[in-house]
């Protein structure tokens, strides 16, 4: 289920860092970094279950990225889920090169944190030079991912920004079409993207055409083989639908849908600020 939550934030900084991208082409009355603010909420088998307030603030030269997600409910009775994430990191011709990734999460009264530090001089794609987490893989009863299969990874925000850039449907490119190798300090894995066409969606809170992009996640190494509840299951993918709601700007997430054994996950978004 944490999977579930943060596959589904990786996947709406997709769509932010496509709209960011653009920002950056448009005149900003400040030097500083602008700001895309968008509210979700998630949904597991009828009930409220959490929120997702997730920020991305971006100039020519540099991003933010931030994601603070929150469980609601019954979901919360039982897991008491809160996460902040962030990422921070440097633009350029090439890409998007990540300085750092840090997340903080209570799941169930437990403490968890990761900590990526990145060599702000190495290639685009280079190993983190730095990996810090809590608990360690013996305890969390996972495989370590080795070295050498950390090499050519990004961290999860960092990557849907990335992929957003190369994949914003510009230049007669597919959106939601790509695969992205991804390290988050656990887990080694690909994020990928398809294109599925589109379709009109009838609410509850977006009513109109969108496109529709089935999302999965390709295990590597690191993954734990312990579920917190027996009926739950890791999420291994899902499909988000995106609408046009700001003019001249890539369309953004408002629906996520996904299995993930105690019945279907929904989010949806709920509001958007641009600054």
């Amino acid at each position: 289920m944490r999977t579930a939550f943060k596959l589904f934030v990786y996947s709406v900084a997709l769509s932010v860092g496509g709209i960011s991208v653009l920002a950056a082409e448009m005149p900003s009355k400040s030097k500083g970094l602008r700001e895309l603010r968008l509210t979700y909420e998630i949904f597991v088998g009828g009930f409220h279950s959490g929120h997702v307030n997730l920020s991305v603030h971006r100039n020519s030269k540099y991003y933010e990225l931030f994601a603070v997600t929150t469980s609601m409910g019954p979901i919360d009775f039982l897991v008491g889920f809160r996460s902040y994430a962030q990422s921070r990191g440097e633009v350029s011709e090439e890409g998007f090169a990540p300085y750092s990734h840090h997340v903080n999460n209570v799941w169930t009264g437990d403490i968890r944190f990761v900590r990526i530090d990145y060599d702000k001089n190495q290639e685009i794609e280079a190993a983190p030079v730095r990996t810090v987490v809590h608990p360690t893989h013996e305890i969390d009863e996972r495989d370590l991912v080795a070295f050498g299969d950390r090499r050519g990874t990004i961290d999860p925000l960092s990557a849907a920004l990335r992929a957003a850039h190369q994949s914003d449907g510009s230049n007669g490119r597919t959106p939601c079409n790509d695969s992205i190798p991804v390290f988050d300090g656990r887990r080694r894995y690909n994020l990928n993207f398809e294109d599925v066409g589109s379709e009109p969606i009838d609410g509850p809170y977006y009513d109109g055409q969108a496109l529709k992009c089935r999302t999965s996640i390709e295990r590597i190494a690191g993954f734990s083989g312990n579920p917190f509840l027996p009926q739950s299951k890791d999420l291994e993918g899902g499909e988000i639908w995106f609408a046009e709601l700001v003019p001249n700007f890539p369309p953004i997430p408002v629906r996520f849908k996904a299995d993930i054994g105690l019945g279907n996950a929904f989010v949806h978004l709920m509001n958007y600020e641009w600054n």
